[in-house]
């Protein structure tokens, strides 16, 4: 019996170490389609606003040069119109200086950079881009230093969990045999009394 909990609650140990390190071995690699993503939303999205102000410029000779100062001139002939370009303008600005703060930290910090800043989503123009992302995302292999470090990371997170479970159902085992051990060292008359 020893010999059968031995080999289970290594075999445990070794499956959570594992299965961690090769979710945590993902990060570089699912942060990286992120930030493809995020690039190339905001750069569709800039082809679109360019568009509209190219077509406004042409049906209402607007001469403005800037973003800003486009979007005040649109509001005097179509105050709609410019204010869901200025929505656009915002969420652009938003998704590029997303990929821009990615792109621009270490190899390593990457997926950390890219975490904290999906979660800094106040407008919610980033969480339909990692809503996909983790619809399409394709497990894969990496062999970067980015994705063995993390996949050591992994390695003993997973590890360490595994020996937090196995030390609570130890515990519990113990307690649960001391309570039976209890029980059966009590006579039945004193388990039971009459009344």
């Amino acid at each position: 019996m020893n010999l059968i909990r031995r080999w289970l609650s290594e075999s445990i140990s070794i499956a959570l170490a594992l299965l961690f390190a090769v979710l945590a071995m993902q990060a570089p690699a699912f942060t990286r389609e992120y930030a493809a993503a995020l690039l190339q939303v905001a750069q569709d999205a800039r082809r679109d606003i360019e568009q509209r102000k190219a077509s406004a410029r042409q049906f209402y000779g607007i001469k403005a040069a800037g973003d800003e100062q486009f979007v005040v001139a649109l509001q005097s002939f179509e105050p709609s119109n410019a204010e869901t370009l200025a929505l656009s303008l915002q969420r652009t600005q938003a998704l590029q200086g997303a990929y821009d703060r990615i792109a621009g930290a270490a190899p390593l910090l990457r997926p950390v950079v890219a975490a904290r800043d999906a979660f800094e989503d106040e407008h919610g123009y980033k969480a339909t881009i990692l809503r996909t992302l983790v619809g399409t995302y394709s497990t894969q292999l990496d062999f970067s230093f980015a994705a063995a470090a993390y996949g050591f990371v992994g390695l003993l997170t997973g590890s360490l969990l595994a020996q937090l479970v196995l030390s609570t159902f130890r515990a519990l085992g113990r307690r649960l045999t001391r309570r039976r051990r209890g029980r059966m060292d009590v006579p039945a008359a004193q388990r039971h009394p009459r009344t």
